[in-house]
């Protein structure tokens, strides 16, 4: 009988380069007894939550007569009695509004398989608060920044996301045991050989190493995130009432953000102090209940750089430059115009 891994998030923290991988390779892995099958209309899996979450951009015409439970259905039929181990990556599984997974249903689904394990990432929330307005501010207008944060402290998610591992750690709980629910931490994964594709492929047991899967093609399958201040600077220009294009993120990031630059974030300092100290009780008490079951397991607040730029670090000098930028450019785009600058120079 086959294994079900079902990697459920968290958001941000490598996981369409994780899917975009795993289904470019999709031929390999089978052939070394990992299957991770094409469901549709995209490389990860997130149609099979549609029977408990609304998943706007799949038309209910995708899932057929038989609806949403019969992908369950016919994977089911397809892998529980087969040898091997399959692998399936969906990050809106651990989302909790406005719809949530039932988790003891779900666990209901995959019980036809003789061994169930459920995979959580975790980011610093540091950086998940910052990844998740971003990821908002690149394909629609983006909430004020400020009162964004001020939400996801207070509430604890950032949208329908959860930014409290605690919580996500609960929700999985009301379907699996302890035993069958593994936590990653998203820095140490990165920082392994293999980076989190070989991360993956030793949790899988798999003989393959990560150098032996075939790259992808361009950096937008993997949804790679922009230079954080240069895309709040880009929607600042446009006075936050679109999302910002590309060139114009990257007109700025030339301007203020060349190679070299100190890493970066969108909060503050007083922002960031927040949202470490919001999470950090809850962090400690998630780690020692988790390492119960998964020795060695940590999740550490990596120390800050000292040479980290945050929001409040911006000056008039920056955004002089950002200005001085654009209207080198010929023609000067339409998206840009002089008072929209001069307004935020006179907000400084």
């Amino acid at each position: 009988m086959a294994r079900v891994f079902i990697h459920v998030g968290g958001h941000k923290t490598g996981t369409s380069y994780l899917q975009a991988m795993f289904d470019q390779n999709r031929d390999l892995l089978a052939q070394h007894g990992i299957y991770y099958p094409h469901i549709g209309p995209n490389n990860a899996h997130h149609a099979l939550a549609a029977h408990w979450i609304n998943i706007g951009d799949i038309p209910d015409s995708f899932y057929g007569e038989a609806g949403a439970m019969g992908l369950w259905t016919a994977l089911t039929k397809r892998y529980a009695d087969a040898p091997g181990t399959l692998f399936l990556s969906a990050e809106n599984f651990t989302r909790i509004r406005p719809e949530r997974i039932d988790m003891a249903e779900l666990a209901g689904l995959l019980s036809a398989f003789e061994d169930v394990r459920v995979v959580y990432t975790m980011r610093r929330q540091t950086d998940t608060v910052q990844s998740l307005w971003m990821q908002i501010a690149k394909t629609r207008r983006a909430a004020v920044l400020r009162g964004y944060v001020e939400t996801a402290l207070e509430h604890r998610r950032g949208g329908g996301i959860p930014i409290d591992y605690s919580s996500v750690y609960t929700h999985l709980r009301e379907g699996f045991t302890p035993e069958q629910i593994y936590l990653i931490d998203y820095s140490a994964m990165k920082r392994a050989p293999g980076g989190i594709v070989g991360t993956f492929l030793r949790l899988l047991g798999s003989d393959l190493e990560a150098s032996d899967l075939t790259l992808l093609r361009s950096t937008e399958e993997a949804n790679v995130s922009p230079d954080p201040i240069a895309l709040f600077m880009a929607c600042e220009v446009l006075d936050q009432t679109a999302a910002p294009p590309a060139h114009l993120v990257k007109t700025i990031t030339r301007a203020v953000r060349a190679p070299g630059a100190p890493p970066a974030t969108l909060l503050t300092r007083a922002e960031y102090q927040k949202v470490r100290s919001r999470f950090a009780g809850a962090n400690t008490k998630l780690v020692e209940q988790v390492q119960q079951t998964q020795p060695g397991f940590n999740f550490d607040e990596d120390e800050m750089p000292e040479d980290l730029f945050y929001r409040d670090d911006l000056t008039v000098a920056h955004w002089t430059k950002v200005a001085a930028a654009l209207h080198t450019e010929r023609p000067v785009p339409e998206w840009v115009q002089s008072k929209q600058l001069l307004r935020r120079l006179l907000k400084l």
